[in-house]
């Protein structure tokens, strides 16, 4: 199996990023598995003097899988930091992409349900989809001029070689060929679109960024995803520094989730590779209880329990020396984070159809 390991390394040098290796400003070093690199501490470290805001969220394709559960709980962690945080809910992506509106509306007000059941605090930041946010539609508007379609989404260096693990993963998709898992109940994108829906998608996933240092609401903000979207951080920069927008723009990286059976990744695209939170109970503990272990760096789980669980960094340690050695101490591990994936499928499924 390609190694994420040397994948993130690679990103680090590349995007002159450092690793996470204890706090990172005010997030304390108990949280410090979640994450594989920061780009600008320099700028978390400011956290105390200038108003920050951390800025995430998901995509909604359908039912959320460990990574996303991975984004929320991440969130909820930033904010028992003690940092504002805005998780964006993009549901007019799908919909600018041929999603049907009301099934994207319906999905969103699920999400937004699941993510305070989880400990998404509204009075630390803010929780809300896009169509709602008609402050930032306005400010799309406004900073229209300066934004350069072709530019977002690409790096300083728009085509870099690929990693193992990118070459790996762009083979799965390939081999898929855009078969998904009869669990992912994913939405259909048949409908209508256009090239100018996608040019307005990319403005105001942009935007979703820059409108609280428009606004003025934040001096700086720290822009949290996985690490495999690390080049929004300096597309957002560009579009800072060509609109009449100020403010510092720093980046926190999770890791990335290796898939089932072999598979680099877990995604929706890559049917077996992942858990959602659509299966059911037995499909859940069959693929996560009772594994054999081996090298932490390749287990789905034990990478899954880095990202989308409460444990904290001491015992993650323990938990990655279970996983290499295997045995009863990796079977009952694996067998209590299968009870609370099983719990959080029970959650999702309790807000609605």
């Amino acid at each position: 199996m390609s190694s994420l390991p040397d994948h993130y390394e690679t990103v680090r040098e590349r995007a002159d990023c450092e690793p996470v290796d204890g706090a990172v400003g005010p997030v304390p070093a108990a949280e410090r598995r979640r994450f594989v690199a920061v780009d600008d501490p320099g700028v978390v470290a400011q956290t105390d003097e200038r108003q920050t805001l951390v800025a995430t969220g998901v995509g909604m394709t359908g039912p959320p899988h460990l990574g996303t559960v991975g984004q929320i709980l991440t969130a909820v962690a930033l904010q028992e930091a003690g940092l504002d945080v805005q998780f964006v809910l993009a549901d007019l992506e799908p919909y600018h992409d041929g999603a049907p509106l009301d099934r994207v509306r319906s999905l969103a007000e699920r999400y937004r349900a699941f993510a305070l059941d989880l400990g998404f605090d509204p009075e630390r930041g803010r929780l809300r989809t896009q169509s709602e946010a008609r402050d930032v539609m306005h400010t799309a508007h406004l900073l229209a001029p300066y934004y350069d379609p072709e530019a977002w989404g690409e790096g300083d260096d728009a085509n870099p070689p690929p990693t193992e693990w990118e070459r790996a993963v762009r083979e799965a998709y390939e081999a898929a060929a855009g078969e998904r898992g009869p669990e992912t109940d994913a939405i259909d994108r048949s409908g209508p679109t256009s090239a100018a829906a996608a040019v307005h998608s990319g403005l105001l996933h942009g935007v979703d960024f820059l409108h609280p240092l428009y606004a003025g609401d934040y001096e700086q903000l720290l822009l949290q995803f996985g690490v495999d979207e690390h080049h929004l951080t300096r597309t957002a920069r560009r579009f800072r520094d060509a609109a009449p927008v100020a403010g510092g723009v720093a980046g926190l990286y999770t890791r990335m989730l290796p898939g089932f059976d072999g598979a680099p990744k877990m995604a929706k695209s890559i049917p077996g590779s992942g858990v959602s939170l659509a299966m059911d109970e037995a499909t859940i503990r069959e693929r996560i209880a009772g594994g054999p272990g081996g090298d932490p760096a390749t287990s789905p789980v034990f990478q899954a329990m880095c990202l989308a669980s409460r444990y904290d960094a001491e015992r993650l340690d323990r938990l990655e020396s279970a996983c290499r050695t295997g045995g009863g101490a990796w079977e009952r591990a694996t067998g209590e984070y299968a009870e609370f994936v099983v719990d959080l499928a029970e959650r999702w499924r309790a807000t609605g159809d």
